[in-house]
């Protein structure tokens, strides 16, 4: 076990082999001597510029390569923790206790927020940096149990979360992956993931604690690859065998099984493949997947996505079809949001996002089975399903040549999906909008005009309108008798309420009018109760319970207006009770419903991760 805290796992490297090569990157190749000088020097500059508590929070704003490493290491030797957040991103809160901000000069003021922190500018800096010196830094005190760094999660689905990591975590972290991945000093680790994400501060742990290279540009030569599965298919497709790859480790997005095996043929006799699951919450050391792991082979391989078996020290469970998992060194499991299933003591394999559900005419659909589905189709490469406008949308990359039609589409969906999950549009788009971990970023894909929702003839419900259209017209056909009925029965519901004999002209004319758009609205509320969670769809509605007390509130703010002013015209100016009685039963409803309404708005469409 290593132990201690996470610089000195790279410090030992260092006096075990001061001049290997560390990293390589387009600009510079530094040893693991030159790397650690480096570092000695900024954490130096730092503690004499900033007096970092233990675990104090530092924040890297650049995504330069190798300075972000050498910033990430020198934060950690000065007794502090780091967090990577791009230039071009919003401040997140969790940097509002940061203790300094380590940037460039040409990233200034796009992370100058006006707070108070200092900023250590490492081009223009430079000088006063290389005049520290570069001998070790005493002892910060750093405890194992101290934070170390800030990750983030993806963000695919809503915001961007900060998880704060301890040494002993990620330490736990780098016992689990060497027993899995088993790097060796001589190893050259091309690592693709950006500076800002999880599977960049794992894939560097993993290798500089092993003492091995850390390739960060494709145009030197590597035995291992960690990446996503779309760089994977980039190096392997059209290249033949890479004869000095060793071992392939695919993390990020879930590869199918099907995908799995095609790499593995594209790989050399004896190479690896592991697929690779963890997200922040677990430093990124969840689960992994090995095609061994199967005790036989699997049908329809292009709807299976496998993530395996526990790295050791972590444990996996599924609760309630959530998947669960225990961080590496021990502590409270911690819900993923992945769903998930296991047959016996077979590997675990993944079954879709929580988040990615979706509500369409007032019921959720889980996406991924449709998915799953649409990948086993030979014209379709990639494939997600959301919602827009009140229908299912499915956004296909082909897999060469044409994308497959609506029509098409629906056909090979039916009798695999139930009938209401198949999408009622197919969008072709030349690829999917991913983050910079490589995962499909939902919330950046482009809904289709509402319009292209209509069926197409023979697709289905031939010419069947779109539910926000159903919505629509189901409102006018309850709307129109409920104008009627208000307008000609109000004086038989409540007597005399609308006299106006004692009301001067022009007066008259204008209590008219107000009782002429009491019934409107009343009629205009009766079609929204019927029709209006149809058209609230187009806008999302935000989390189910919310977008259904939102409805509610809409349609009494519309209905009320025509029993409350009749109600109040008929009660004395001086009968206190009933005039408290009615401000209780409308008054204070209406302000209710007008925050309910206010609320809905400000979150509808979001997505939780």
């Amino acid at each position: 076990m290593s132990g201690g805290t996470l610089h000195r796992l790279f410090e030992d490297r260092v006096r075990l082999s001061p001049d290997r090569t560390a990293v390589i990157t387009d600009r510079d190749r530094l040893s693991y001597a030159q790397l650690d000088a480096r570092a000695n020097r900024l954490a130096r500059h730092l503690t004499e510029t900033v007096r970092l508590p233990s675990g104090a929070l530092v924040a890297v704003r650049t995504l330069r390569t190798p300075d972000v490493l050498i910033a990430a290491l020198a934060a950690l030797k000065a007794g502090g923790a780091y967090a990577v957040v791009a230039p071009g991103q919003p401040t997140p809160h969790a940097l509002g206790d940061a203790r300094a901000v380590l940037t460039h000069q040409t990233h200034l003021a796009l992370v100058d927020d006006g707070r108070s922190q200092p900023f250590i500018v490492l081009d223009t800096d430079a000088e006063a940096v290389r005049a520290r010196s570069a001998d070790p830094l005493p002892a910060p005190g750093a405890r194992a149990s101290a934070r170390a760094a800030v990750l983030f999660t993806a963000g695919t689905t809503g915001a961007r979360r900060a998880v704060s990591t301890p040494h002993h975590r990620l330490t736990a972290a780098y016992d689990a992956w060497a027993e899995v991945y088993r790097l060796v000093p001589e190893d050259r680790v091309l690592l693709t993931a950006s500076p800002d994400s999880v599977e960049f501060t794992a894939g560097w742990i993993r290798t500089l604690g092993a003492g091995a290279t850390l390739v960060l540009t494709r145009r030197e030569t590597f035995t291992v690859a960690d990446t996503d599965p779309l760089t994977a298919a980039e190096l392997l497709d059209g290249r033949g065998e890479l004869p000095g790859l060793r071992l392939l480790a695919v993390g990020g997005e879930r590869l199918t099984l099907d995908e799995q095996l095609r790499l593995e043929r594209l790989l050399a006799p004896g190479a690896r493949l592991i697929n690779v699951y963890g997200p922040a919450e677990v430093a990124g050391c969840g689960t992994w997947f090995e095609t061994g792991q199967l005790a036989a082979p699997v049908e329809d391989a292009e709807r299976h996505a496998y993530l395996g078996q526990p790295f050791p020290g972590c444990a996996a469970q599924i609760h309630e079809g959530q998947i669960w998992l225990t961080p590496p060194g021990g502590g409270d499991a911690v819900p993923t949001g992945d769903l998930g299933r296991r047959d016996g003591e077979g590997p675990l394999e993944f079954r879709g996002r929580i988040a990615h559900r979706v509500t369409v005419d007032g019921r959720t659909v889980d996406t991924y089975p449709v998915e799953a589905a649409l990948a086993a189709h030979p014209k379709v490469r990639e494939s997600v399903v959301g919602e827009g406008g009140g229908r299912l949308i499915a956004y296909v990359v082909p897999a060469a040549g044409d994308a497959p039609g609506a029509e098409t589409v629906r056909s090979h969906l039916a009798g695999t999906v139930p009938d209401a999950d198949i999408p009622r549009t197919v969008v072709a788009v030349g690829a999917l909008p991913r983050n910079s971990a490589g995962k499909v970023d939902r919330t950046a894909l482009v809904r289709p005009p509402a319009r292209t929702a209509r069926r197409p003839a023979g697709g289905g419900r031939g010419g069947a309108l779109a539910p926000a259209e159903e919505g629509a017209v189901t409102a006018l056909v309850v709307s129109v008798p409920a104008a009627i009925m208000s307008f000609f029965l109000t004086d038989v519901i409540w007597p005399g309420s609308t006299d106006l004999s004692l009301v001067p002209d022009p007066w008259t004319w204008f209590f008219r009018g107000l009782y002429l758009c009491e019934s409107l609205a009343f009629a205009a509320g009766a079609g929204f109760l019927f029709g209006g969670r149809r058209l609230m769809a187009r806008r999302g509605g935000g989390p189910r319970g919310l977008a259904a007390a939102a409805h509610l509130s809409l349609v009494w703010l519309l209905v009320s207006w025509w029993p409350r002013d009749n109600l109040y015209r008929l009660a004395a100016q001086q009968d206190w009770p009933r005039q408290a009685a009615l401000g209780s039963a409308f008054n204070v409803t209406l302000m209710v419903a007008a925050g309910v309404v206010a609320l809905w708005a400000a979150r509808s469409g979001s997505r939780t991760e």
